[in-house]
């Protein structure tokens, strides 16, 4: 391996480093094996249910999780939709109009489901069950009167001095270790003001857990979902529970409050029994809340996690043995996601056309649009070819800066060479430096020919990619890293890829690299002209990539993809042999000489 340049030393702690066990319930878009083989690769209804049960158990290194998922009566729609099909069995003692659960005529399935919260990438597994620890019978009404023959369910849910027990069925997850340690659980719950537990099945009693992560409505400077720490969460809880009685408070005080004594003193009385159940808190009111809850645990015992009434959605997890929980919540690194379609408004004091994400051009590149019919992207990027080293496109300064915790970089984006365009074998796709003009060390290239590019040195050995552009049709190029190794992908294939190599200065300096290029000849030293690509829809993530990753995020991006690449063969072919006739998308028939066939309905269709 030649040099790999040096940046300015900074110490960084990635704290998932330290995770020997890590378990993710998404891989590769898709439900990780365990949940796939009960309910389908992208989710459905589980075929694993025995009691009203699914029960799904995965293993990694000292950690193991088991998640159940549970059943509720289905609706009967006799009663505006809220009664059960269920039956009364014995009046319950001291419950007016409670009996027992006689019957149920039929229940809800249980899934198995796969979502993104797509705005910070978070995915996660759903289920389905509220956790309930009993279940009653009770009478409907309606017009405040009692219906004869009519029943819904009444549940009965945990506590956390575990004085009811436990659930029996409904959504819940065992976590259990072998070595005395921490969990870090990635969850999604769709309403943070419901209480969510950490139990300890042994003592059915709730325990500290430390919740981390996104709370919607709250929002960094620049309007984006902030990352909140525990201290941050904390004192989202604190405005949640005293933020209106603090400020009722300060009025009073000064005078300027309508409030009675009296009525004050209700205010502080209901904060106070918020206040009780504080630490089971994870949210701000009604929101939604995404992140992490980290707890410690001790080997061989089992401790469940759910939410008092409702239903959380399970990322996977990451186990810290021999380290407790307040040692790790720091290291939490948000999933940064930066993309964009290149589109672009006019800027009402110059007139200019500006870009929505910050992206500017430099030199005689455009940002160019377009609503012909068939058009694979809309918007996109077309850098100017005829000089060399003057026309790229400028990217936000940041977009390399979220990658020292996670150790971990994907850069993506389609590209084209349009027609009548050659000699660009050496041109850059992509490079990144400390500032503009400063060509020496450090920089960073990701090459058109499959090579990365540190300072003045490629990463060797490597395979030389050729002419994957030159059908003149979009491609897709991604190129992947961690720590220790690099891979490049065209069109969802890996071409290339190192191991043992020492990417860590890249990842753990990205912040240095602020003047960031995507296109064009930037490095000093190449003469040749800048490379007339289009660009469109990039993607910078503080993640790996994995193939199968890349391939669905091709499908996500573009739907047509293989029936659009393999078409390129096909038509060359035909126009080739002078024959079979082609038609557009409006099913007029039109010279061969179109490009980029896509067969359908056994009809062939031109796309330009």
């Amino acid at each position: 391996m030649k040099k790999i340049f040096t940046l300015i030393s900074m110490a960084v702690v990635a704290m998932s480093a330290n995770a020997q066990d890590v378990y993710n319930a998404i891989r590769d878009g898709k439900l990780a094996p365990e949940f796939a083989a009960v309910a389908g690769e992208n989710g459905g209804v589980a075929t694993n249910t025995a009691d009203g049960k699914s029960i799904v158990t995965f293993t990694a290194g000292k950690a193991t999780c088991t998640a159940v998922g549970g059943t509720t009566p289905a609706n009967d729609t006799n009663i505006g939709g809220g009664a059960q099909q269920i039956e009364p069995g014995e009046p319950v003692e001291g419950k007016e109009n409670t009996y027992e659960v006689a019957s149920v005529g039929a229940w809800n399935d249980v899934n198995w489901g796969l979502k993104n919260h797509g705005d910070i990438d978070f995915w996660y597994v759903t289920g389905t069950g509220n956790p309930y620890v009993d279940m009653y019978c009770v009478q409907n009404s309606k017009d405040g009167e009692l219906v004869e023959g009519s029943y819904k369910a009444d549940y009965v849910f945990y506590e956390p001095d575990g004085s009811v027990g436990m659930p029996i069925t409904g959504l819940y997850y065992k976590f259990t270790a072998t070595a005395a340690g921490a969990f870090k659980v990635k969850i999604w719950a769709n309403k943070g003001n419901r209480k969510t537990f950490v139990v300890n099945a042994a003592t059915q009693k709730a325990e500290r857990l430390y919740a981390s992560g996104y709370i919607n409505g709250v929002n960094d400077e620049s309007g984006k979902k902030k990352l909140l720490s525990v201290e941050e969460v904390d004192a989202e809880h604190h405005k949640y529970i005293w933020g209106s009685y603090e400020t009722e408070l300060a009025k009073y005080e000064a005078g300027e409050s309508e409030k009675t004594p009296e009525q004050m003193e209700q205010m502080k009385a209901e904060a106070e029994a918020m206040a009780v159940e504080r630490e089971y808190v994870i949210g701000n009111g009604n929101q939604n809340f995404w992140g992490w809850l980290t707890f410690d645990v001790q080997p061989g015992e089992e401790y469940w996690v759910f939410q008092h009434s409702s239903q959380i959605g399970f990322g996977g997890f990451e186990f810290y043995e021999g380290m407790t929980a307040e040692e790790i919540i720091q290291g939490i690194e948000p999933p940064y996601v930066y993309t964009t379609n290149f589109s672009t408004y006019e800027d009402e004091e110059s007139g200019d056309r500006v870009t929505w994400k910050g992206e500017s051009k430099v030199g005689n590149g455009a940002f160019a649009s377009t609503d012909e019919e068939g058009a694979v992207f809309g918007n996109y990027f077309e850098n100017d070819g005829s000089a060399a080293r003057t026309s790229y496109c400028l990217l936000p300064e940041d977009v390399l800066a979220h990658s020292a915790n996670t150790e971990a970089l994907t850069i993506a984006v389609w590209v084209q060479a349009p027609e009548g365009t050659s000699a660009y074998e050496n041109a850059p796709l992509f490079t990144a430096y400390t500032a503009e003009g400063s060509y020496a060390d450090p920089f960073f290239a990701l090459q058109y020919n499959g090579q990365v590019q540190l300072s003045n040195s490629n990463i060797t050995p490597a395979t030389t990619v050729t002419n994957w552009l030159a059908d003149n049709k979009w491609h897709y190029y991604a190129a992947s890293f961690n720590k220790d190794a690099a891979t490049v992908f065209i069109d969802g294939v890996q071409k290339n890829e190192w191991t043992g190599v020492d990417l860590q200065a890249l990842l753990a300096n990205g912040a240095a690299l602020k003047y960031v290029c995507l296109g064009g000849n930037q490095i000093d030293g190449i003469t040749s002209n800048d490379a007339p690509f289009r660009f469109a829809s990039l993607l910078i993530k503080n993640s790996a990539m994995t193939e199968g990753e890349v391939k669905a995020q091709m499908t996500a991006d573009f739907a047509g993809w293989e029936e659009y690449l393999t078409a390129v063969e096909a038509i060359r072919m035909n126009s080739v042999a002078g024959n079979g006739a082609l038609y557009n998308l409006a099913g007029q028939r039109v010279n061969k000489d179109f490009k980029g066939l896509v067969v359908k309905d056994g009809k062939k269709f031109v796309v330009k």
